[in-house]
């Protein structure tokens, strides 16, 4: 059941209001009694749920009638890992930092205001050219966030795993982000891409021929 208003037409209410004393306020529930029963009819509970982004890019939602707040969990994406390096002797690359992240942050929000959602990109993993041919860097993860008016919740990307001497390991992002792994010297296998325990943006592994890439990013918002 939705709350309507009528106008002249038929509109869907998206915030109702009293005058209390000559001062208007904000009715955050109305509900109505129906055959003895008392029933919420404002907000619907039709108008619930929860929007998953996983694809790295931006993205736009209309905050739903009556509500005022989101819960909001984003993970920043992972570092892509460094490449080897091999010229006589064979040096692995750096792993790339995973992503931070944020969960179950509250987010206040306007009905039928927009709210703003960009999903980090797992940075690529360093290309390994070739004997003596050089090496290549990875790249670092983005930031992931969501923003309602002037308030944002972010996490950012993790760093780029390097190649070296051995390559190092990219540092985690920020909050809660987890460090790649250094290469190894003489070693069959890179550093180890940060991994910060919740399974979404993870950073890549150091190369010992081309770097993995970064885990791409995750935003999470519920209502």
């Amino acid at each position: 059941m939705s709350l309507s208003a009528n106008n002249g037409s038929w509109r869907t209410a998206y915030e109702v209001f009293v005058n209390t004393s000559g001062t208007w306020r904000t009715i955050k529930e109305v509900h109505v009694k129906h055959a003895g029963s008392w029933r919420k009819v404002f907000p619907d509970s039709a108008d619930t749920g929860t929007n998953t982004y996983t694809s790295p890019g931006s993205y736009s939602m209309t905050v739903p009638p009556g509500i005022y707040s989101m819960t909001v969990s984003v993970y920043g994406a992972g570092g892509g890992g460094g490449s080897l390096w091999f010229c006589g002797d064979a040096h692995s690359g750096g792993g790339g930092g995973s992503g931070g992240y944020r969960v179950n942050q509250t987010l206040n929000v306007t009905p039928k205001n927009s709210v703003s959602i960009t999903v980090g990109a797992g940075g690529a993993g360093g290309y390994y050219p070739g004997f003596c041919a050089g090496a290549n860097n990875g790249a670092s993860g983005g930031t992931t966030s969501v923003t309602s008016g002037g308030t944002t919740i972010s996490a950012t990307g993790g760093t780029r795993g390097t190649w070296g001497t051995p390559g190092s390991g990219g540092a985690g992002g920020s909050p809660n982000g987890v460090n790649g792994a250094n290469g190894v010297f003489y070693s069959g296998t890179g550093g180890a891409g940060g991994a910060n325990g919740t399974g979404y943006g993870n950073g890549g592994r150091g190369g010992s021929g081309s770097g993995a890439s970064g885990a791409n990013g995750r935003a999470v918002v519920s209502w």
